[in-house]
């Protein structure tokens, strides 16, 4: 649960300004948690960087998506429809029948299974279209990762009948300016990265959200309760005035060094000796190596570090979040589209997506990738989430997980290693 104290009362009353037209410039950090801001909130006649204003509003959208729906219960974007509930082996209609998940566990809304058909469709880290090498914790369990629909974007799927493939639009030739498949503004959409706990101490369990998930294991098939830690969250909304969606990525701190002030590590993602990172990924998705899977360690670049305002709203918010779980998480980028003049405009829904009308673009010097998603990335900045999304852009709104998920699957796996 966050913590609120009598300090903050004047934050909550500012976050409720902000969003009914009144844009502080600079933002004011509030751990308001009454559902993900509609839009990010810019001041009229803004022209200059816009990335306080973006960061703040992916805090926010944060906090709404961590806070209990109800007492105890499970987080808002737990709730959120899970990838297997909406994208059936058999192409039939979405639902939470036990037969649809690979562990043919009953399930309840907020119950999460991080499991595939496959055994490896949840464990290898997705590219544009196709699925690459895994990452595993220096405990040698690999990190799974689900995809969760919000209410809005479920509805519309479930409405358009686009868990079919024959259903999505063709695009036309030539080429329209904006997609002819578009999800409604207020449509989420999430993606957790997950890591079991076996092996880590209490007081680094403690550092991290838990909670119990049902895990199939890959080398046997199995599926077991097992206590596994939020390691990293993105989050995806279409807004009124971004079209081509607001893109937000989060991790827990302990993912690689630095270590915070005040702590040593260990880290969840090096070993802490002066082992470098691997140039590629020495770890294969076919065959997937039997876990304990032998750890390699991560870094982010010095090339990419995390930008500068945004380690300073990350300071202000981790600051308001002291004694919550959530002050281990910062941010690691906010992606928007880029367009020139006055900020608070609504971008054309025309514009593409690409490196080079969005931030940080081509020649990025800030980080772009997150290290529980995108861990060989980083030397790459057309491999950031809005490019790599841009391209399954006419097709299905930015969204890769209905390209490749729509009955039938159309996912590309890496050739099996010799």
């Amino acid at each position: 649960m966050l913590k609120l104290t009598g300090s903050l009362l004047l934050f909550l009353a500012a976050a409720n300004s902000a969003f009914a037209g009144v844009c502080p410039n600079p933002p004011i950090p509030t751990l308001d948690i009454n559902g993900i801001p509609a839009d990010v909130c810019i001041p009229a006649g803004f022209k200059d960087l816009t990335i306080d204003f973006f960061d703040d509003y992916s805090w926010r959208a944060f906090l709404a998506d961590v806070k209990p729906r109800t007492p105890h219960g499970p987080l808002e974007f737990e709730t959120y429809h899970p990838l297997w509930e909406v994208f059936h082996e058999d192409g039939s209609a979405p639902s939470l029948a036990a037969s649809a998940n690979a562990c043919s566990a009953k399930t309840a809304p907020g119950d999460v299974v991080l499991a595939s058909f496959s055994g490896f469709h949840d464990i290898g880290q997705a590219a544009d279209g196709s699925l690459l090498g895994p990452l595993v914790a220096q405990n040698g369990r690999y990190v799974r990762y689900l995809t969760g629909y919000n209410e809005i974007a479920y509805q519309h799927i479930l409405k358009n009948k686009w868990y079919l493939r024959s259903n999505l639009p063709e695009v036309p030739v030539p080429r329209p300016p904006v997609p002819p498949v578009q999800l409604p503004d207020g449509a989420v959409i999430v993606k957790s990265a997950w890591v079991e706990m076996t092996g880590f101490s209490e007081a680094r369990r403690k550092r991290f959200y838990t909670r119990t998930a049902i895990v199939k294991d890959p080398d046997t098939g199995k599926c077991s309760a097992q206590v596994v830690g939020l390691v990293g969250l993105h989050i995806v909304q279409k807004t009124p005035s971004r079209p081509q969606w607001i893109w937000s990525s989060f991790e827990q701190v302990d993912s690689v060094p630095p270590a915070e002030p005040g702590t040593s590590g260990p880290f969840t993602f090096h070993d802490g000796a002066a082992t470098p990172m691997p140039a590629t990924n020495p770890l294969n998705l076919v065959p997937l190596a039997k876990q304990p899977a032998t750890p390699y360690n991560v870094v982010r670049s010095p090339k990419s570090p995390i930008h500068p305002q945004t380690a300073g709203t990350n300071h202000k918010y981790r600051e308001l979040l002291a004694g919550s779980v959530w002050q281990n998480y910062q941010l690691v980028m906010t992606q928007w589209p880029l367009a020139p003049g006055d900020q608070s405009l609504p971008v054309a829904a025309s514009q593409a997506g690409d490196i080079f009308e969005t931030f940080p673009g081509e020649g990025a010097t800030s980080a772009f990738a997150n290290m529980t998603m995108e861990t060989f990335n980083q030397s790459r900045p057309a491999q950031g989430c809005m490019n790599c999304h841009n391209r399954a852009r006419l097709t299905a709104d930015f969204m890769w997980s209905v390209v490749m998920h729509a009955y039938p699957a159309k996912i590309v796996l890496p050739a099996p290693a010799k």
